[in-house]
């Protein structure tokens, strides 16, 4: 049995000034119940959010032995989480890729691979691993990371609930963290910003937890990989990704934060970013197609505040902030980031 601490619950039991919850596997919930502390069936329970209660995931919250409806729990929901790979010349790093997604717990998923018109054995390697409900699309013309993201977007079923990208020479870093992120589903946010770790020099360090207490502090924050969105947002096309540019991440998340009407966070790292790959175009500043690349982020923010000026004033601050950075980035060439 696992304790944790949950310091926002207004009606959880209290022992020495502190408010506790029972986490459970396969104890009695009538013996659980006697100790008139909240008590949650979670399988796999590596920390307590402080947050967990809220999220009620079978969470017995105010049922007393007397009212008899102690064995009722709240239905769990299991949403089903489409995964879009996009993929140019990375077949080294795919089959990592791939077990880290079929190594989940959760079950509840399925794979749209995309091919931004490869030239090793990247397909192949692909193939080797997805068969049908899952997905490949190869493409016959380069769209980059954006294009590839919209065109998965059209292969997902229809009974996908949210959407989550995953790099193929990135992976996931445990085998829980779609059950992570399912569970804190819950309450059916907009979207869920997630940990990010990085992998690099040989070792796996957290490099980003999200602290979010509005949505004005998720428009500041990272801008890239580990965001889940629920399909029906991620598929507007006032959210789809920016084509023929090295920098689609940066937009879609300015526009995602800017139109969800809720989010929730979950502080666990879940993606991990490798920073060893020599091949990934973030490490190659200097090329013709970064710089241009910046030019374009820089209009396209320009694009995004002229569309949204004057409806929240923070949102222009931060937009008129942002623009101001982005001509720096064009002055010195795309290499200052911020």
């Amino acid at each position: 049995m696992k304790i944790g601490i949950d310091k926002d619950s207004i009606d959880c039991p209290k022992k020495n000034e502190n408010e506790y919850i029972y986490i459970f596997d396969d104890e009695p919930l009538k013996d659980l119940l006697e100790t008139n502390l909240h008590c949650i069936h979670y399988k796999h329970c590596e920390y307590v959010d402080i947050n967990l209660t809220k999220y009620k995931i079978n969470c017995m919250k105010q049922t007393t032995l007397e009212n008899k409806d102690y064995d009722k729990l709240p239905e769990k929901k299991d949403f089903k989480i489409g995964i879009i790979i996009p993929n140019y010349n990375y077949e080294n790093t795919l089959e990592k890729c791939f077990n880290s997604v079929f190594s989940q717990t959760y079950k509840n998923f399925e794979i749209v691979f995309v091919d931004d018109v490869s030239t090793d054995d990247s397909v192949k390697v692909a193939k080797k691993y997805l068969k049908p409900p899952h997905k490949i699309v190869e493409l016959k013309q380069k769209r980059y990371n954006g294009g590839a993201r919209n065109e998965a977007y059209l292969h997902l079923s229809d009974d996908v609930d949210y959407i989550f990208c995953l790099d193929s020479d990135d992976w996931f870093i445990d085998e829980y963290c779609l059950e992570d992120i399912n569970n804190r589903l819950q309450t059916e946010p907009d979207v869920l910003f997630t940990g990010l770790a990085k992998y690099e020099k040989g070792k796996t360090t957290t490099e980003f937890v999200p602290e979010y207490n509005n949505k004005y502090d998720a428009l500041k924050g990272w801008s890239g990989c580990g965001k889940v969105i629920k399909k029906e947002l991620a598929t507007q096309q006032k959210c789809l990704y920016k084509e023929g540019t090295l920098k689609e991440d940066r937009n879609q998340h300015c526009r995602i934060c800017i139109y969800m009407n809720s989010f929730e966070v979950l502080k666990k790292p879940i993606y991990v970013w490798n920073r060893e790959n020599n091949k990934s175009v973030t490490t190659k500043r200097n090329d013709i197609m970064w710089q241009t690349s910046t030019i374009r982020h820089l209009a396209d923010v320009k694009q995004l505040y002229l569309e949204e000026r004057g409806k929240d004033p923070m949102v222009d601050s931060y937009l008129e902030e942002r623009l101001r950075m982005c001509n720096i980035e064009v002055q010195t060439g795309g290499n200052a980031q911020w």
